[in-house]
């Protein structure tokens, strides 16, 4: 705020006002008057200069005019009115205000700084509300009149109002709240200097008299240890009533007594008072003295009623059991440990709403050993031992306490029960606080829309944009007696005349009357000479909150004038409307209705002005952002043409060397010393039949020149495997489609799931038989078949830009995001598990072979398989309900699947499959990251799969899936990339398969490859797989590098040939939501399986089934509906102190790995049966209601 300038004719000009904000709590003007004086702080009398009064009848006319004029000399600045009204007894005497009061309300600095220099201004003096002017100033955000109250060495700084607050507490700034907060610090260290000096000096007398100060009162604790002056005392965090006991000073501990002190306050060892002392005569002065008597009724008031109450002369009325140093307390209690120990001395801290302990006071705040929050806390006091308390938390959680003396312990169970109470209601008021904050911000986004819908026709009807008002014209005062300190605000801007909607009317801003925001000095730089006028922020930056402070006491003034009319029109009937007592309060009401309608004029043109400077700013912004999304997008687009680019060069690099490598290996004949060029190699990967050096076998050859010239022309990339299979897919290596029997397997289960035994087969073929008629139990309501397309033709969401509303979210957890339900596919997280069954003829395929490692490719190439359908997959799948269920079961495969939400937070579904050949069961827990460029998901449960070989013995195999990524967000071009590594056990064999997804990189053909190898329980390769997992995964048999080769392998063990493994199902076009042939079937209902899935059933979910249908809006509000009901069931677990359990799955380690597993127990099959055959209801069974 800057200093006042003086004009030509002797008058202040005012400085811009201080930046503040319109306080919610307003000061206001009294409506009643009584010679009724109010409490003072201090217990000091109000002198006749403020006034401060309460009154129980209404004013008359002439204090209505009076006010009314005092309130007018303020704004002008007339300082002989105002000299008058500052006049101890004078005529203008207020009655429950003051003018210091009124002028910090709605006058500038330099008036208030006027007022403050008469004599008779109390600068503690309370208003109705038992404010003082400082009160007032931080409550209005006025840090520079704060920065001038505290300045002035007879400030009170910590009086309390009639609702027990302090200018701390109503501070409406940081800035104002840390002036308050350091201003308070310096004094207290000061006082603190003082008090311990005149300990030391001995000078008892000016002792009690600083701590009878109001002030010293009210902010230095007698009880702190910082006033103690003997180190013994401060070592052990004695008080200076410990240090009066231990040197046997009487005189000393009576004033301390009387001041305060708490007889009862122990230091950091456990001691009171009365214990630091042998001396009888001190300790009975501590406990039996009229000091130590009153002190003791003064510490049971303070517990009961709070300190507040005895602070600043608040009524006890008024304050009550809510204040912070009332539910707030520190000290030793003795705790029941149990029936050996008995009771043992610890710390206690009680604040915050929680009750905590220690063994020491030394290990507060490192070493807690127990804490109960008051939310849930119950208080018992013992009805036959005064001194013994229970407090409980929850379950069991109890502390038996016990206190030394009869107040020591009612100080702690009123500041308990003050805590608890004071927890509850703070419970209460946040959770109507969320409920109005949603309101607020649902009201605020439909104002906003409206706002912004009135303004473009505004605009777009005019054509012109909204002009910023002009800046303030000062005139000139009309006032009978000479001004002296400039105009007021209210007539700063009295040059805006007119029609409000007369926005021609209006003149610009100059940019001397005006200053840029902090921070953006350089805004004109960047935008030149097209920046608006708008960029440049109004002027006066706290000019409303004055104007609407100053309208409110107009208004005040026009209640009381009246008021007062309608009590003279009662008490005098016969008074005429000539009366010069009304003539002048009508003169007096329409120059207040004058000057309230140029006020409402002030605050709306200050409101425009503000409106349209903001809006300027966040249509700037929001252009900035724009052209910013603009250059990502196109560095993206950049970026993936360069990525393409570089592995279209590095593929015709691959094709010169390998063209190279032919040409340098045809002149190897000419080479006649193959020692001269190095050692021999014996060579485990077949190349091509053309490539054989003459006279060695395939089996045994030379290590050719372009071997060794491998190096300068190759790289990592280019290994011998890579190699391998990028000829299977350029076709230039032979490929089987079935990999031939090592041995005759097992018949394979046929169609009507008859299995034919062979010789030494038939206890394996007599359990498959046994598992296959207990899974038909299962086909109850599958009889109509698969379903082949959906009921949408075609994928109709409406569109939405997708980077526009994942960029607010860059760093959240997937799974905990609420997005546009646009965004989803018609799945379920627990269907995309169901879609791992896709090609279970894979892990058939592996129960029938003999050999171990050819059944470990095979689930190994079931393991990737699993990827497939993920191609084009971005949408987004509904998060399941806890407790949601999903059983698919397929005749035709010969298989049932189930699995369950078991968990929410974090997310987990537990499934079980089982075939006549194999089992399949674990847990999808994901743990899923947004990046900004990308969307992560690392996969954290383990799934095992059993095989019932041949032989007749079970395999278990384990593995963890890969990280999923969606790529591309950026350009709006998502993909899919799958990428890591996966470890394929077997733990029967130990034979292990190690599968490498890569990542996609630079070069194009990379994409979507995944390699690896089968390594037997000596740890030697024996297979060797590699393709693709979007198309086709192959194997080939590869006994490692430096094995010697039997000539008389099987057709099986072929090296020159690969073994088409797995090849990916047809995906065809026109399907929507981009699903696959596979997951259409999963969300069928028919009419026979509806009546007997269970209704936790993630088919019965209507907010996927309105997806799915395409009634996208009634999708939204459905997902809304059952998340909310999620969530109401959630609260009312934890209010009943309950946890969920999962129905059909429970929480077991796995007897082989050691793992804990998601056990399942079967019962759901069990049940489903039942219900299919009518013999139970799924009622029965208790399931929550979650959709």
């Amino acid at each position: 705020m800057g200093s006042p300038q003086r004009t030509s004719n002797g008058d202040l000009l005012q400085p811009t006002a201080s930046r503040a904000s319109v306080s919610s709590t307003r000061p206001h003007l009294s409506t009643t008057m009584s010679n009724t004086p109010l409490p003072h702080p201090g217990g000091v009398s109000p002198t006749a200069g403020d006034a401060s009064t309460y009154g129980t009848q209404g004013a008359t006319i002439e204090q209505s005019v009076r006010l009314f004029k005092i309130f007018e000399a303020l704004r002008s600045g007339d300082t002989a009115a105002i000299a008058r009204a500052c006049r101890p007894n004078g005529d203008s005497k207020l009655e429950g205000t003051t003018v210091l009061h009124l002028a910090i309300q709605c006058a500038e600095q330099p008036v208030i700084e006027y007022v403050l220099s008469q004599q008779s201004s109390d600068i503690n003096a309370r208003d109705r509300d038992g404010n003082t002017p400082l009160h007032v100033a931080a409550m209005l955000g006025r840090a520079q009149v704060v920065r001038l109250l505290l300045s002035r060495p007879d400030v009170h700084d910590a009086v309390a109002n009639h609702k027990g607050q302090t200018p701390l507490d109503l501070a409406r700034s940081p800035e104002i709240f840390q002036q308050l907060q350091l201003a308070r610090s310096m004094y207290i260290d000061g006082k603190v200097r003082e008090i311990q000096q005149t300990v030391r000096d001995g000078s008892y007398d000016r002792l009690e008299q600083l701590l009878g100060e109001s002030r010293v009162k009210t902010t230095v604790d007698v009880n702190g240890p910082e006033l103690a002056t003997d180190p013994l005392i401060t070592e052990v965090g004695g008080t200076l009533l410990h240090e009066a006991a231990r040197k046997r000073d009487l005189k000393l501990a009576q004033i301390l007594l009387l001041n305060g002190a708490d007889p009862f306050k122990r230091d950091r060892k456990g001691k009171l008072p009365q214990d630091v002392t042998k001396d009888e005569k001190t300790r009975a002065i501590l406990k039996k003295s009229p000091a130590a008597q009153a002190a003791q009724r003064t510490i049971q008031e303070k517990t009961i009623l709070g300190e507040s109450a005895q602070a600043g002369g608040v009524p006890v009325a008024e304050a009550g059991p809510g204040g912070k140093e009332s539910r707030e307390i520190k000290g030793y209690l003795r705790k029941w440990t149990n029936y050996t120990s008995g009771y043992k001395l610890r710390w206690f801290v009680l604040e915050d709403g929680v009750l905590s302990y220690y063994k020491h006071q030394d290990d507060a705040g490192s070493a807690c050993r127990g804490a109960i929050n008051m939310r849930i806390a119950q208080l018992h006091m013992d009805p036959k031992d005064k001194l013994l308390f229970e407090i409980h938390g929850k379950s069991s959680v109890k502390y038996l306490l016990k206190a030394n003396h009869q107040v020591e312990a009612k100080r702690w169970f009123w500041a308990l029960n003050n805590a608890i109470q004071w927890a509850k209601d703070e419970a209460r008021e946040e959770q109507k606080r969320q409920q109005q904050e949603t309101l607020a911000m649902r009201q605020a986004r439909s104002e906003q829309i409206e706002r912004q819908q009135t303004r473009e026709a505004e605009v777009a009807q005019s054509g012109k944009g909204m002009l910023i008002p002009g800046a303030p014209v000062d005139t000139a005062s009309n006032g009978a007696s000479t001004p002296l300190l400039g105009t007021s605000v209210g007539d700063a801007f009295s040059g805006y005349g007119g029609s409000v909607h007369d926005a021609e009317s209006i003149k610009a801003p100059s940019r001397s009357n005006t200053a840029p925001i902090e921070g953006d000095i350089d805004d004109d730089e960047e935008f030149g000479d097209d920046a608006s006028s708008h960029e440049v922020r109004p002027a006066s930056k706290d000019a409303f909150n004055i104007t609407a402070q100053s309208a409110k006491l107009q208004l005040d003034l026009l209640e009381q004038v009246a008021a007062a009319l309608q009590h003279e029109k009662k008490e005098r009937p016969e008074m005429a409307i000539s009366h010069p007592t009304v003539v002048q309060a009508l003169a007096s009401y329409d120059t207040a209705v004058g000057n309230l309608k140029a006020l409402l004029l002030d605050l709306l043109r200050i409101s425009r002005d503000h409106e349209a400077y903001w809006q300027y700013r966040i249509d700037r912004e929001q252009n900035i952002r724009r052209l910013w999304e603009d250059s990502m997008a196109r560095v993206a687009h950049e970026q993936e043409e360069l990525e393409n680019r570089i592995g279209e060069s590095e593929d015709k690099r691959k094709r010169t060397k390998r063209a190279l490598r032919e040409v340098l290996e045809g002149q190897v004949p000419e080479i006649r010393e193959p020692g001269a060029l190095g050692t021999q190699l014996k060579l485990g990967d077949a190349k091509s039949p053309h490539l054989q050096l003459p006279g060695e076998t395939t089996k045994n050859r030379r290590l050719t020149i372009a071997e060794l010239t491998n190096n300068e022309v190759s790289d990592a990339d280019s290994v011998d495997e890579e190699e391998f299979f990028d000829a299977v897919d350029s076709g230039e290596i032979e490929v089987v489609d079935v990999m031939p029997p090592t041995s005759p397997p097992a018949n394979t289960l046929e169609p009507d799931i008859s299995i034919k035994g062979l010789d030494g087969a038939g206890a394996v073929a007599e359990e498959r038989e046994k598992r296959a008629t207990e899974i038909a139990k299962s086909y109850k309501g599958y009889e109509d078949g698969l379903r082949k397309r959906l009921k949408l033709d075609a994928d109709n969401r409406p569109k939405v830009g997708l980077w526009g509303i994942l960029k607010s979210m860059i760093g959240k957890d997937m799974t905990k995001m609420t997005l546009p339900v646009s965004f989803n596919e018609p799945t379920s997280l627990l269907y995309r598990v169901v879609e791992d069954m896709e090609y279970t003829d894979l892990l058939d395929t592996a129960a029938d072979r003999t050999d171990s490692t050819e059944r470990l490719v095979y689930v190994a190439g079931f393991a990737a398989s699993e990827y497939a359908s993920t191609i084009g997959r971005v949408a987004k799948p509904f998060n399941p309900l806890l407790g949601e269920t999903f059983e698919y079961v397929r005749p035709d495969l010969g298989y049932r699947f189930f699995i369950e939400q078991v968990s929410h937070h974090p997310p987990v579904g537990a499934a079980y499959a089982e075939s006549p050949k194999w089992t399949y069961y674990g847990e999808s827990a994901v743990k899923s990251k947004f990046y900004g460029k990308s969307f992560e998901f690392n996969p954290l449960g383990t799934w095992f799969c059993t095989l019932r070989t041949p032989e007749g013995k079970e395999e278990l195999y384990t593995w963890k899936k890969v990280t999923s990524s969606v790529v591309g967000i950026i350009t709006g071009n998502p993909v899919v990339d799958n990428y890591g590594p996966m470890e394929v056990k077997n733990w029967t064999t130990g034979e292990v398969c190690y599968l490498d997804f890569k990542a996609k990189g630079w070069k194009a053909s990379s994409a979507f490859q995944v390699t690896g190898r089968v390594v037997d329980a000596t740890g030697k390769t024996r297979w060797s797989i590699g393709g693709r997992w979007n198309d086709k995964i192959y194997a080939r048999f590869t006994p490692g590098y430096e094995a010697q080769l039997d000539a008389t392998n099987s057709a099986a063990q072929d090296m020159d040939k690969a073994f088409l493994i797995w090849q990916a199902h047809e995906r065809p076009t026109g399907i929507p939501f981009n699903i696959t042939p596979f997951v259409v079937t999963l969300n069928d209902l028919p009419p026979r399986l509806k009546p007997i899935v269970a209704p936790t059933d993630s088919r019965l979910r209507p907010d996927q089934r309105a997806m799915e249908e395409g009634e996208y809006d009634f999708a939204a509000t459905e997902k809304n509906r059952v998340e909310e009901k999620q969530r109401a069931r959630r609260r009312e677990r934890e209010a009943k102190g309950e946890e969920f359990e999962p129905r059909w799955f429970r929480k077991g380690r796995h007897p082989v790995t050691g793992e804990e597993f998601w056990e399942f127990g079967h019962e759901y099959w069990r049940v489903r049966e039942e219900v299919a055959d009518g013999k139970r209801s799924w009622s029965d069974m208790g399931l929550e209601d979650i959709f």
